[in-house]
Formats: C-alpha cells, sequence, structure tokens
C-alpha cells in the first residue's frame, strides 16, 4: 500500500514538472549537476586506489632492494619500470 502512495505521489511531480518549461529545466540542470557530480567523486575514489597502489609497488621495491634482489626482479614483481626501481635503489 505505501508503494502506491510513493508511486502516486512521484507520478504527480512528474506531471507538475513537466507542465512548467521552467521548473522542468531546473530540475533538468540539477539532475545533471548530481550525475556531474557523483562523476568526478568516482573518477577521484579511482585515482586514490590507483595510487595507493603505485606507492604500495613503491613501497615494496624498496624493501626488496633493501633484501638484495636484482633491480629486474623487483621490476618485475611490483610492476614498476627498470628505471624506477634503479632510482628508487640510487637514492
Amino acid at each position: 500500500m505505501d508503494m502506491d502512495v510513493d508511486i502516486k505521489k512521484a507520478e504527480e511531480k512528474i506531471k507538475y514538472l513537466s507542465s512548467d518549461p521552467e521548473t522542468l529545466a531546473l530540475y533538468k540542470a540539477r539532475e545533471r549537476s548530481l550525475h556531474e557530480r557523483a562523476n568526478m567523486i568516482s573518477s577521484a575514489k579511482e585515482e586514490g586506489r590507483e595510487e595507493g597502489a603505485n606507492e604500495k609497488a613503491i613501497e615494496s621495491a624498496i624493501n626488496f632492494l633493501r633484501l638484495g634482489i636484482n633491480e629486474e626482479i623487483v621490476a618485475k614483481g611490483t610492476g614498476l619500470t627498470i628505471e624506477k626501481v634503479i632510482d628508487l635503489k640510487n637514492r
């Protein structure tokens, strides 16, 4: 029963919004803004995950180098470039 009431309210809101061009334009602008915000948040989260994975690879490479493991093996194991591993070793 509650679902019927909610559906009825949603239908009334849609009728109201679609009957007034200005209100409809404002509604669409808000929806667009919310969608853009959600995309920005999603992109930021993905960027953060990538940064975290890169930092972890660097940390692992440094630890492996301290253990005396060959640079090429460290590069293959961590996914870092050989140049990056050599740079880390020379620090």
